[in-house]
């Protein structure tokens, strides 16, 4: 239980992992050297970077910063690179910022968003009592329109991926002042209101970088009945497990990658095998924590269920999506419901069916930034939808989320066909 807890805390953490170098301060014409770069190589390696916004609005914005160079620190350009990389609108395509965030002040909270309000996640050892909270208001600004003001520093493609990137953007306090939710890019207080059996308050968050962070709080050491197979198979390329009650072959489908251990080919031998011994009746595929990598890994998997006289009936086969599933992951979810039947249940995905991939980067001279950017345009479907839309839409409230139920593979255990 302490393992997976400890993996289960490391993955959920939105700060992520913060490079030991240090950056010392960079002087405006470095920095133009290196806005200079991030433009060229943006416009000459980019499939289509003006899908959002226009070449005079980005040119616009480029010039602005520029003129702005000599009265901005770091931390501030940082942001402002951010918002001009955002302006493609492609979230494949990103700055990774973590030498500079290493020294950025955070708010000592997690957040997430949930069916019914945005709440903490997890807190510093100082504020354990937040955890289970919700946050009526960031600042003075309810807290829903703080994901939308804050989303202008990061490409997106849909709600699912802003509310995913915002919940961790919206916890730096640079990226806060940015976006005018901060007076101050170094602000080391920042007030929030949340709700809780007393009503209303205004909390008081001491912000500070996360070199000096206390040990953190989860909402998942809260869990009365254990850890969730969601959060206990979530770690691993892939992990199965077979459920006797309801006859299920449960596959936790984590990583679009071909684990060098046991390979695609010897895990679909061994689903089979295992649903022929125990005479599953179902196969549940769980993409919710599921970023990407290679879509063809599950290729094979998704012919041999086409073809399984196993799971031939409907609802035989159900793949489950969340804000999460992305990239790669979620073009699987809409392959297995296309080509093998497959009902999809839960969250529509993090990306559009459509979308930009294929990542190559490039580094900046002076900063040292590295830019992450497709190279490819992929058309999947027909039209332009936002996301994989699920079937069965199942949006989980705080309740549930902080009880550690799962609603969404209750819903696929309990599935009956029309």
């Amino acid at each position: 239980m302490t393992h997976t807890l400890n993996r289960f805390l490391i993955f959920v953490a939105v700060l992520g992992s913060f490079c030991a170098t240090t950056t010392a301060q960079i002087t405006p014409e470095q920095w133009r050297q290196d806005i200079d770069t991030l433009t060229e190589n943006l416009l000459e390696r980019h499939p289509n970077f003006f899908t959002t916004h226009t070449v005079e609005e980005f040119e616009d914005a480029v010039e602005t910063l520029d003129a702005n160079l000599e009265t901005l620190n770091d931390a501030q350009i940082v942001m402002e690179i951010n918002r001009l990389i955002a302006m493609g609108g492609d979230s494949h395509t990103n700055a990774e910022f973590s030498a500079f965030a290493k020294t950025m002040n955070r708010l000592p909270i997690q957040v997430i968003v949930l069916s019914d309000g945005v709440f903490i996640s997890a807190a510093t050892a100082q504020y354990p009592e937040l955890v289970g909270k919700q946050i009526l208001r960031f600042g003075d600004t309810k807290s829903l329109d703080a994901f939308d003001q804050i989303s202008v520093l990061f490409g997106y493609e849909n709600n699912s991926r802003l509310i995913n990137a915002g919940s961790s953007y919206i916890t730096l306090v640079p990226a806060l002042a940015a976006v005018g939710l901060a007076d101050q890019w170094d602000a080391n207080t920042f007030d929030i209101t949340i709700k809780d059996d007393q009503g209303e308050r205004l909390v008081t968050l001491e912000c500070d970088s996360p070199e000096n962070r206390q040990q953190w709080i989860s909402f998942a050491q809260g869990f009365k009945n254990g850890m969730p197979m969601m959060y206990r198979k979530s770690h691993g390329n892939y992990q199965t497990e077979f459920l006797s009650d309801s006859k299920t072959m449960y596959l936790a489908y984590n990583k679009c990658e071909d684990a060098e251990d046991f390979p695609m080919k010897l895990l679909i031998t061994f689903i089979t095998e295992k649903s022929d011994e125990f005479d599953a009746q179902r196969i549940v595929i769980d993409l919710r924590f599921n970023g990407g990598g290679n879509e063809t890994v599950l290729w094979p998997l998704i012919d041999a269920l086409k073809d399984s006289q196993r799971f031939n009936d409907p609802g035989d086969i159900i793949a489950l999506t969340s804000r999460y599933t992305f990239s790669s992951a979620a073009s699987n979810a809409h392959q297995l419901r296309d080509r093998a039947g497959a009902i999809l249940i839960g969250e529509p995905t993090g990306g559009k069916p459509n979308h930009f991939g294929e990542i190559k980067s490039f580094q900046l001279p002076n900063s040292k930034l590295t830019i992450s950017h497709s190279t490819k345009w992929f058309q999947k479907v027909d039209g332009d939808p936002d996301a994989v839309h699920p079937d069965i839409l199942i949006e989980v409230g705080s309740e549930d989320f902080f009880a550690g139920n799962d609603p969404v593979l209750d819903a696929a255990l309990n599935y009956e066909p029309d």
